[in-house]
């Protein structure tokens, strides 16, 4: 690539992601709204004896049938960002079943449950997550370790929000996440972050490690600035944080455009063409896959770097694992949450937040962050048939 071309990019990447444009706003919230109603409708879904596999079918469901009835006149790609991935326990990330018998789990009273999921527009892509726990009796607040790694993930997830503004620097949120951790006796996952996206791009080189990580994942440190989207993704762990990967085949994959091959087998050419034509550059589930021989091929394009598998990752058995992610925009006017917080699960740790400390300080000023009201850009399009009951949950922290 020439340096005419790079410019000609560069410019053009400044269009696409210009946070003062209307258009590029509308589209963030559209896919906003879709990935938060959906995210809503799989947690009122949770229960014991649920199979995982079910629920991560059904939340993919709620964000095609939304995304199938909007910017049809045009040629606009939309769909899953993200497909519904339901981690449990000690599971950290990317656990999404494709329901057969030996991938499957079923939920049971008890388990701390993750889910995440996206969707996008035009390749504005928003995605969130959030955690519950089964309770037998709701009266009662879950208590326990289960209790403060969600009291620990929540107060990070809200003090890393208040410092995405333009100015402060990944450091500090680093800083802010650790310190919210400590003091419910929690630490923050090993190997995951935070990520700037853009339009089509699920993560730049600016990060946020939840761990930082210099020797094996070195991040160039950096400030906020404006017309940036970030993915802000926090979990923490109710151990030491250090997660290994699991006996489990990744289920989760996504294209690697900078690589290319000749396949030899037709299974592969198809899966390849399937997954180029339906997913583009956005992670998917090969549950997703309409002809189940393509499965067969994702091993191929696999071995070859053409697609690459996002690992199942588990912290040791008896921790517990608790996530918030949210998607974030910082524009010249402020920053906004563009996907609210749900209510949080009846918890109540032994540990809290002291008032003298930097966290504390921090919850109890002005954030200057706006959180918008999802919902909105939903009217019209209800996806009646795929609706479930929500089911709002105290918090006791």
């Amino acid at each position: 690539m020439d340096m005419d071309q790079v410019e000609l990019f560069a410019q053009k990447s400044d269009i696409d992601n210009n946070l003062s444009d209307p258009t590029v706003i509308a589209k963030y919230r559209l896919a906003a709204d879709i990935a938060q109603d959906a995210l809503t409708k799989v947690v009122a879904r949770v229960a014991d004896g649920v199979r995982v596999s079910e629920l991560c079918a059904f939340g993919d469901e709620i964000i095609l049938s939304y995304t199938s009835k909007v910017y049809n006149k045009n040629s606009v790609e939309k769909g899953i960002a993200f497909p519904t991935m339901i981690s449990v326990n000690d599971c950290v990330e990317y656990y999404s079943p494709t329901g057969e018998a030996n991938d499957d789990v079923v939920l049971r009273t008890g388990d701390v449950v993750k889910i995440e999921l996206g969707a996008h527009i035009d390749g504005y892509m928003a995605t969130n997550g959030h955690t519950t726990v089964i309770n037998a009796n709701p009266a009662a607040p879950i208590e326990g370790r289960a209790a403060d790694v969600v009291c620990a993930a929540h107060f990070a997830a809200e003090a890393a929000l208040r410092l995405m503004k333009i100015g402060n620097n990944n450091i500090q949120v680093q800083e802010a996440i650790a310190e919210a951790a400590a003091l419910f006796n929690c630490s923050p996952v090993t190997g995951t972050a935070s990520n700037e996206i853009k339009r089509y791009v699920i993560a730049t080189e600016k990060m946020i490690l939840n761990v930082p990580d210099e020797e094996n994942r070195p991040v160039q440190d950096f400030v906020f600035v404006a017309n940036e989207a970030y993915t802000l993704n926090i979990l923490i762990s109710s151990g030491d944080g250090v997660c290994r990967e699991g006996a489990l085949k990744p289920t989760v994959y996504s294209r690697n455009v900078h690589q290319n091959y000749n396949l030899k087998l037709k299974s592969a050419r198809e899966a390849f063409n399937e997954i180029s034509k339906d997913f583009g550059v956005f992670p998917f589930s090969i549950r997703a896959l309409e002809n189940k021989r393509h499965r067969l091929g994702v091993t191929e394009l696999a071995s070859h770097q053409l697609l690459t598998p996002y690992p199942v990752y588990y912290t040791r058995a008896s921790d517990r694992v608790a996530q918030f992610k949210m998607t974030v925009l910082i524009a010249a006017n402020g920053t906004t949450r563009i996907t609210p917080a749900l209510p949080m699960p009846y918890v109540h740790s032994a540990y809290s937040v002291p008032s003298d400390s930097g966290i504390a300080k921090l919850l109890s000023t002005d954030a200057g962050v706006k959180v918008v009201k999802s919902g909105k850009a939903l009217t019209g399009i209800g996806a009646a048939d795929v609706a479930a009951p929500a089911q709002g949950m105290d918090v006791d922290m």
